[in-house]
């Protein structure tokens, strides 16, 4: 029995014997979804991700061409790979398919291997278009975002609650003394301390939309959208705590021991200034330090 592939493809056509064939030659991929007009198949893009669109020439209601067109303006970067599959013979139509997105132009009747070579080889494609792109958000030493990641997130969780008027919290976590942990310790001992305060920062946030970041050097980020001030301090309160629990060896600390300051800011944002919750949160972050350490601020104007 052959084992399901990995692999997301939405057909696109209202023939029902080519949808046959394709599904019969595309059968052993995990996800196999089918349309038989334009505007059916921009409603399961809207709803579903794919990485192969097997798109027809001629629809129903609209041209294959305008489809993706409309695909290519809907999904933007996300690196989805239409092939047309057409009966369509003249020179221009695979030109025009081409400068309109699409990535490959397969003419029927079809040939199934074909249609699996290349699906194979475009899928690969987008695998690696996809590895790519999470590795550019990802920060390679620590495993959370990146700075570039928290700063487009952020942007985009500031409109959302600016429209909806919904809250929107920051903490921002320093690790004490850091610079004579590494002058102490050496430098491999501080990327194991960075990896430590990074893991246990992320498996304290279970929802969707929150974010755990590493903001620069030392310095990590938690973007907290729709938290009031007193979830996000609470949450920064147990997570210094946590820290100081784990008990990680820091002999130029007064503490001994690896600690977290922190700096919390809470917003219902009214204008674009999106930079703003990073320059309160990090006003607080500046006290807890001036504080002693050890400890969470909360901003206040």
């Amino acid at each position: 029995m052959n084992t399901a592939q990995a692999g997301r493809i939405l057909i696109v056509d209202d023939d029902p014997i080519v949808i046959r064939v394709l599904a019969s030659a595309l059968g052993n991929y995990a996800t196999l979804m089918f349309a038989t007009s334009g505007s059916e198949a921009l409603e399961m893009i809207k709803r579903h991700d794919f990485d192969v669109i097997l798109l027809d020439a001629t629809l129903p209601d609209q041209s294959g061409y305008d489809i993706c067109k409309k695909i290519s303006s809907q999904l933007e970067n996300d690196g989805v790979q239409v092939i047309f599959v057409t009966g369509r013979t003249e020179i221009d139509a695979e030109t025009r398919a081409l400068s309109y997105g699409a990535v490959d132009f397969i003419r029927k009747p079809v040939s199934v291997p074909v249609v699996q070579a290349r699906v194979r080889t475009h899928l690969t494609l987008k695998q690696r278009t996809d590895q790519l792109k999470l590795l550019s958000r990802i920060d390679g030493l620590t495993g959370v975002a990146n700075r570039g990641e928290f700063e487009a997130v952020l942007k985009r969780e500031w409109a959302t609650a600016r429209r909806q008027q919904t809250t929107l919290s920051l903490v921002f976590f320093d690790i004490d003394h850091f610079k004579k942990l590494n002058d102490s310790l050496g430098h491999q001992i501080g990327d194991d301390r960075l990896r430590a305060v990074a893991q246990l920062l992320a498996s304290a946030i279970s929802r969707g939309n929150d974010l755990v970041a590493r903001y620069g050097g030392e310095e990590f980020v938690m973007l907290l959208p729709g938290a009031p001030l007193s979830w996000a301090q609470s949450m920064a309160e147990t997570l210094v705590g946590k820290i100081y629990s784990e008990n990680l060896p820091h002999p130029k600390s007064p503490f001994e021991r690896i600690t977290l300051s922190a700096g919390v800011a809470c917003v219902m944002p009214d204008d674009d200034q999106y930079d703003s919750l990073i320059e309160k949160a990090d006003q607080a972050l500046y006290k807890a330090k001036t504080k002693g350490r050890n400890t969470v601020v909360s901003y206040t104007p």
